[in-house]
């Protein structure tokens, strides 16, 4: 009798445990998220055509210029919140 209640108790801690950093995994996230949505970025689509504009006035054709530059303004902004995420979930992980 003791040795099933034993057992009993010991799968019962693997299961909650298991629950537990599932729960924390899943709040970690959510806390990511909305922390990164809150962080502002240094580049993005309009940016990134401005500079594209200026770079592309230069050699005769700032319309191209500004469409390449709203591409990698895009891909530089999605980077950063990409890297503000993963910095989020990390730090909460690890207290």
């Amino acid at each position: 009798m003791k040795q099933i209640v034993m057992i009993v108790a010991v799968v019962g801690a693997l299961v909650a445990g298991d629950a537990i950093a599932q729960t924390k995994a899943e709040h970690c996230n959510a806390y990511a998220r909305d922390a990164m949505a809150q962080t502002p970025t240094s580049t993005g689509p309009m940016r990134g055509a401005a500079r594209g504009a200026v770079g592309g006035a230069i050699f005769g054709n700032a319309g191209a210029g500004a469409a390449a530059g709203a591409v990698v303004g895009t891909a530089r902004r999605s980077n950063q919140k990409t890297k503000s995420y993963q910095y989020y979930y990390d730090s909460c992980m690890s207290r």
